[in-house]
């Protein structure tokens, strides 16, 4: 008999985005993007990133600005000091607001806690660790572990399976268009917290918009 949550025979869970949810990587990767361009007098404007974060499809940057500039680039040098700005930056970023509260109060009142990501597990493991999160996480897909990402349901799919929850009952959080088509594929209640990149989306098929996890009240 499966362990109950919130009901008789009903297990719930809370599934988590990493990327722009957790933890703001998405801003700073647009930032050091922009500057690449700038630095080869082009200008990578928001809406013509927007479409890369939460995507399916990894999208290379270096073909976009090849291919605006009409030749090569030498990239070992440039890729080097765009990594090293990327990490100067993300290492500063804090967990995004109610991050923590909702993992404490998801994991003290017995809600069963997954993790659902577009990004590899070589990624989104060690950014877990790091906030102390990894102890309460029951269940993971990412990239490299799920055969379709998202928007396909899946990676939520497996994850559900894993943790033996049932999708009514249970929240997915996210802050792409694509998370959410994909949480509310596998039938859960999609929960979007946009950031300032992501609310260039269309998130109308999120069951709630939030500013913040902190806004979020966990159901009885």
């Amino acid at each position: 008999m499966r362990a109950l949550s919130g009901g008789l025979g009903v297990t719930r869970a809370l599934v988590f985005d990493y990327d722009g949810l957790i933890v703001d990587s998405e801003t700073p990767e647009y930032e050091c993007w922009k500057k690449v361009f700038s630095d080869h007098g082009q200008d990578l404007a928001v809406k013509d990133w927007v479409h890369v974060v939460g995507g399916a499809v990894i999208v290379d940057m270096r073909l976009e600005l090849e291919r605006r500039l009409g030749r090569r680039v030498a990239w070992e040098a440039v890729d080097k000091a765009r990594i090293e700005h990327y990490h100067s930056i993300f290492s500063r970023q804090p967990l995004l607001p109610g991050v923590q509260g909702l993992f404490d109060e998801g994991r003290r009142r017995g809600w069963r806690i997954g993790v659902a990501s577009n990004s590899s597990m070589g990624w989104v493991r060690p950014g877990l660790e790091r906030f102390g999160l990894w102890p309460y996480v029951g269940a993971i897909r990412s990239r490299d572990t799920a055969a379709r990402p998202k928007p396909h349901p899946e990676p939520y799919l497996e994850v559900l399976a894993e943790l033996g929850a049932d999708a009514a009952p249970s929240f997915a959080f996210e802050d792409s268009a694509t998370g959410i088509a994909a949480a509310k594929a596998a039938g859960l209640t999609a929960v979007c917290v946009p950031n300032a990149l992501t609310r260039h989306h269309d998130l109308s098929q999120a069951d709630r918009l939030l500013e913040s996890l902190e806004h979020f009240i966990l159901p009885d």
